[in-house]
């Protein structure tokens, strides 16, 4: 009904009947068009429902809009004031499993990051990292800036990148925390070779041939033996959090690509990464993503 193609994990969730009865921020009416899958096939009932979804969350309308913007994780992430989501379908869709996933997933990356890629004369690549939320979080873990370290966030939003640039020079490390605006995809976009990559949630709304591609690109950018720190998202996020992706999938258009991590490995080996380690946001695993560390070959 978005007009869009479907992926096929998407597709699947939207033939689910779900129970949105305990969704007490829902009016009835809504709660029976969500979880009913005939509404997906009912242009009148979708419209209803999508302009019920993105006039009442801006979680939703983000998504809907441009789901590329990393605005979203601005509100979902904790490292960002002026969303206090006390209420409401926000506080529903922020405070579900999967909201809770991205910021483990923001706390358990950085914690990772800092300890591992935050060294002296090393340089960073965040690709697609939009406003540098890993970065700021990173130090924020690290409590210092290494001598000699760069840290560059490569994105295609000109707003993210001048709230990132702001930030920087709000605390003073402009000169080691740095944005540019470019598609990490185009050779144009290389300019020094880094160390390390990061491309965290890029591939999430990838398919593997796309997910080898974009891997393939990000190498690049890297040094000989260069190491890439990565996060897409798993089939087990569809499984256990169903109301969130009916919302913001099936009615707002987010095109994710839950891979299984089988798939995981598949594209890494064959876009020529050497996997080093594979964990989740979850200390006890089973989370909703493949944290993946590997080297390029």
């Amino acid at each position: 009904m978005t007009g869009l193609v479907l992926s096929e994990q998407v597709k699947e969730l939207g033939k689910k009947q779900l129970d949105f009865s305990n969704v007490s921020c829902l009016p009835p009416r809504i709660q029976e068009l969500l979880g009913d899958p005939f509404t997906l096939k009912d242009p009148k009932k979708f419209q209803e429902v999508l302009k019920y979804t993105t006039s009442k969350s801006e979680i939703a309308r983000i998504l809907h809009d441009n789901p590329a913007s990393d605005a979203m994780l601005r509100i979902v992430y904790p490292d960002y004031n002026g969303h206090p989501l006390t209420d409401g379908l926000d506080y529903f869709l922020s405070h579900s499993l999967s909201g809770q996933a991205l910021r483990d997933r923001l706390q358990i990356c950085s914690s990772w990051l800092a300890k591992n890629f935050l060294l002296p004369q090393k340089r960073v690549i965040d690709l697609g990292g939009g406003s540098g939320s890993y970065a700021f979080e990173s130090l924020r873990i690290a409590g210092r800036v290494p001598n000699g370290f760069i840290w560059e966030c490569l994105d295609l939003d000109p707003i993210a990148i001048q709230i990132g640039e702001d930030r920087a020079k709000s605390l003073g490390i402009q000169n080691s925390v740095i944005f540019r605006h470019g598609n990490f995809m185009s050779a144009k976009s290389i300019q020094k070779l880094a160390d390390f990559g990061v491309l965290i949630g890029v591939l999430c709304g990838m398919d593997k041939e796309t997910s080898i591609n974009c891997l393939e690109r990000s190498k690049v950018h890297l040094k000989k033996c260069g190491e890439i720190f990565a996060a897409t998202l798993l089939i087990q996020s569809f499984n256990e959090d169903p109301l969130t992706f009916r919302i913001l999938c099936n009615i707002g258009g987010w095109q994710l690509r839950p891979k299984t991590i089988e798939d995981v490995k598949d594209i890494f080996k064959t876009a020529g990464f050497k996997i080093i380690n594979i964990f989740s946001e979850r200390p006890e695993g089973n989370g909703q993503y493949a944290i993946v560390h590997a080297r390029r070959d």
